[in-house]
């Protein structure tokens, strides 16, 4: 099933609101939003500082402004919209997602959360109901890194984790730099610094989001409860043999690396059940030296992606994996070396805030799972220096997502925007 602007406003008319969300607000301003870098079989390309991404947070500012929300744009870009507490000293609840997508991507990553957490807001004033905490809704520039290679980026900059240096790092495709991509979105890369953001600034954060995977549709549960967002760490192991002749050399005189690789690959997939239930461990990447038919090769390099909820248990898993490469080499007398490209810790999401949302669920009749996120969120950073961070999870329909098929239907999107809803009022009226 893919996105179907018509559909899904069709589908409007046959779903029950909920908690004061109403469905044809929430399918018209989703269908709105994936018409900006529409591609031409049904996807969506939509990039960080690019005119499709422009025209989008020109679009959602005016939905802000139109429900009463004061809206900004920091220094880098992130879209934010607030709302004053009776009491505006104390620390924002703040809630959103991105915009931003893979190249052809779906049209519910990130912008489900974003149009969710307008409608939930929304809603919320609506009710006519004041709250002594701010409101802050926030959507993420750059979280894919589709474009420039550091995603997850805006928030990292609003947490104080990515700085003006950093900044020089990076390059689009075609040459353009971060920095002079912010330049010709009309920011100056000197002023970065200026959206840093106190931690004590927020008092919560909470982001709904597609799960991305099958767990939630093969159970039949539409609100998923995140546990924790797993840290990525990518490890690149390399086996060195000698490159001989592929007719001349006997099977037993051989030091193939490729046969040494593919040997690890295979181990690689039984080690994560070892160590947790939410660990996993992916080969994406291999290369062989020099790729020629008639040569055996001489050198082998693989990357691995390492992921858990629980950082002990997660770098437990990479020293087996190391000892699996060290011992598989030694055995056939080649050499093995490794290195960490990437290490982000994982983000365990807190128990008051999970029993927060299962709490709203039970409230509406809605059933939960507790289940762990694979991928990397913005909640990942914000849930670095704010404690009271987490993420609630709807049904990805056959678990697709980063394609032109991701879908969640409407009456998930619905449910899971009660659910935030009903979060937010808890988190807004809550000053211990």
């Amino acid at each position: 099933m893919s996105f179907i602007r018509q559909q899904f406003n069709d589908d409007a008319s046959q779903t029950k609101a909920l908690n004061g969300i109403q469905p044809n607000k929430l399918a018209a301003r989703l269908t709105a939003l994936s018409q900006i870098g529409r591609t031409k079989t049904g996807g969506v390309t939509r990039l960080a500082y690019t005119n499709e991404e422009a025209h989008a947070k020109r679009l959602l500012t005016q939905w802000g402004t139109r429900i009463g929300l004061t809206m900004r744009e920091d220094e880098v870009g992130n879209l934010i919209g607030r709302l004053e507490g009776t009491q505006p000293d104390l620390g924002a609840v703040a809630t959103g997602s991105h915009i931003d997508t893979v190249v052809n991507g779906g049209a519910f990553d990130g912008a489900l959360g974003a149009v969710a957490s307008l409608c939930a807001i929304e809603s919320l004033l609506e009710d006519g109901k004041s709250f002594p905490r701010p409101l802050e809704w926030i959507i993420f520039v750059n979280e894919e890194g589709s474009r420039f290679p550091t995603g997850i980026y805006g928030s990292q900059v609003m947490m104080g984790e990515f700085t003006e240096a950093d900044l020089e790092r990076y390059a689009d495709k075609d040459g353009v730099t971060l920095v002079d991509a912010l330049k010709n979105q009309g920011f100056d890369p000197h002023k970065l610094a200026k959206a840093h953001r106190q931690h004590k600034d927020f008092y919560a954060f909470i982001e709904l989001h597609i799960e991305q995977g099958k767990r939630l549709e093969k159970a039949n549960i539409p609100i998923g409860v995140v546990s924790g967002i797993a840290g990525p760490l990518w490890l690149q192991g390399t086996f060195k043999g000698e490159s001989d002749h592929a007719g001349n050399t006997p099977m037993g005189m051989r030091k193939d690396a490729a046969v040494a690789g593919a040997e690890w690959l295979v181990a690689i997939e039984s080690l994560p059940a070892q160590f947790s239930q939410t660990a996993v461990a992916t080969v994406g990447q291999q290369t062989v030296y020099p790729n020629t038919p008639n040569v055996i090769s001489g050198e082998a390099t693989l990357t691995v992606d390492i992921r858990d909820i629980e950082l002990t248990q997660r770098n437990r898993l990479v020293e087996a994996i190391q000892a699996a490469g060290l011992e598989i080499a030694a055995k056939r007398g080649l050499d093995f070396s490794y290195q960490v490209l990437t290490d982000i810790a994982p983000v365990p999401i807190s128990a008051f805030i999970q029993e927060t949302i299962k709490t709203s669920g039970e409230k509406l009749g809605l059933p939960t799972m507790t289940l762990p996120s694979g991928a990397g969120h913005d909640a990942m950073i914000i849930g670095r220096h704010v404690p009271h961070t987490g993420m609630i999870f709807v049904p990805s329909v056959d678990g697709r997502s980063h394609c032109p098929e991701e879908f969640t239907s409407l009456d998930d999107c619905v449910k899971g925007t009660a659910v935030l809803k009903d979060v937010l009022a808890q988190l807004l009226t809550s000053i211990n």
